[in-house]
């Protein structure tokens, strides 16, 4: 059985079999159709809703699904009028990667990120009009470092701006040595862990981006980490 990493799994797992079950799975317009249907049986209608898409969109996807096999009718739900059809996806799906369209495992991360990628640019942009920010500073610090930043409101601080705003992003190659990248994964453990089981939609609370990365770079290969400043 598969060791999951951000939450618990006890069922059946499903084993795609053919490149089209691969493909929609490896497209993430298709997983929000699939999503509502995974463990659970819905009609159309309420998978719309829940998806945020329009019912013939939704339809258009079971469709695929059904002929793609990842989607089974299991029943209906009587009502005035015509009945309605009820679906359910496995739980837990295995896409082994040479089934999928991605010419290697870089193509396919780079697929999988495009989403959060622009999600990340529009929230973050939105933010920064909210505040009436836009002018960049690049400079080199004291220390010798170079960073790029957006100009604070005048006479502001980065605390002061957090008591109304919080939230941000910050990204950037830095070099540490295996006891500090050993402590700094243990933070991110320590966040993941703190944030798990709150992905659902509930009263009083409002969407975020997260997002957390700590990978090892190449040192011999500067076109690699030698990226933008900041």
């Amino acid at each position: 059985m598969p060791q999951t990493i951000l939450g618990s799994f006890e069922g059946e797992w499903f084993e795609v079999s053919t490149p089209e079950q691969a493909r929609l799975l490896s497209d993430p317009a298709a997983l929000r159709h699939l999503e509502p249907f995974l463990g659970r049986t819905r009609g159309a209608g309420a998978a719309a809703r829940e998806a945020g898409v329009s019912v013939e969109r939704m339809l258009y996807r079971v469709r695929q699904f059904l002929g793609a096999g990842l989607l089974e009718e299991v029943g209906e739900k009587r009502r005035t009028g015509r009945p309605i059809r009820l679906y359910r996806a496995p739980a837990g799906l295995r896409v082994p990667f040479h089934l999928t369209p991605f010419a290697d495992l870089e193509a396919q991360l780079i697929r999988h990120g495009r989403p959060f990628d622009r999600l990340r640019a529009r929230a973050g942009a939105r933010r920064l009009a909210e505040l009436e920010l836009g002018t960049r500073l690049l400079y080199r610090d004291s220390g010798g470092e170079v960073h790029s930043e957006v100009l604070l409101p005048e006479g502001r601080t980065l605390a002061e701006v957090r008591v109304r705003h919080f939230g941000g992003d910050y990204m950037g190659v830095l070099w540490l040595d295996e006891q500090t990248a050993r402590r700094v994964q243990a933070h991110l453990d320590a966040l993941r862990e703190e944030l798990s089981g709150q992905g659902t939609e509930r009263e009083g609370a409002r969407p975020y981006l997260v997002q957390t990365a700590l990978l090892s770079l190449d040192p011999g290969d500067r076109e690699e980490w030698l990226g933008p400043p900041g």
